[in-house]
């Protein structure tokens, strides 16, 4: 029960118990959080405050080199999901707009049962990867409208490949 709250999943009841939130538990709830996500994310980067820190960029792409560098079938699960949820959150903290960054993380707690589900696809993570090594550039260049494009995009293709993976694992 204490890592079902520390992930979002359930909360103590006022008194005595305990409630189970919310959470992606169907494909189509799982499809609404990236469509939310589609929709906050890249938004969040055209705010005039955005502001992209270069020692979280170099301390971003430190760890996504060092993810790809390693074999991904050897790598913890929670590991391969907190550096994912990592980047996302530091990025969108860039708008300097704290409404930004709570609901992202919220959001990310809601989809986590859906993502155990996909996080061992070492093809999808080689790409999550790069992808974000990719967006870490543009960012670094001044690149922010292109930045928020490949965020777009990014996220589309994560919500494509991930929601075809759970389809096939649902017929197995």
């Amino acid at each position: 029960m204490l890592r079902a709250v520390r992930e979002g999943w359930a909360e103590r009841k006022p008194g005595y118990g305990w409630r189970f939130l919310d959470v992606a538990q169907t494909p189509k709830s799982f499809r609404q959080i990236y469509d939310f996500r589609m929709a906050i994310e890249p938004a969040a980067m055209l705010v005039p405050e955005y502001s992209p820190s270069a020692a979280v960029l170099d301390s971003l792409a430190a760890e996504q080199s060092r993810m790809l560098d390693r074999d991904v079938t050897r790598q913890n699960v929670e590991d391969l999901l907190n550096a994912g949820t990592r980047f996302h959150e530091e990025l969108i903290k860039f708008s300097g707009n704290p409404y930004f960054h709570s609901t992202l993380v919220q959001i990310n707690r809601m989809r986590r049962l859906f993502e155990y589900e996909t996080a061992f696809m070492s093809e999808r993570f080689q790409i999550q990867c790069r992808d974000h090594l990719h967006l870490i550039e543009l960012l670094r260049c001044g690149e922010i409208i292109e930045a928020s494009y490949a965020m777009r995009r990014h996220l589309a293709g994560a919500l494509t490949w991930k929601q075809s993976q759970i389809a096939n694992d649902r017929r197995r």
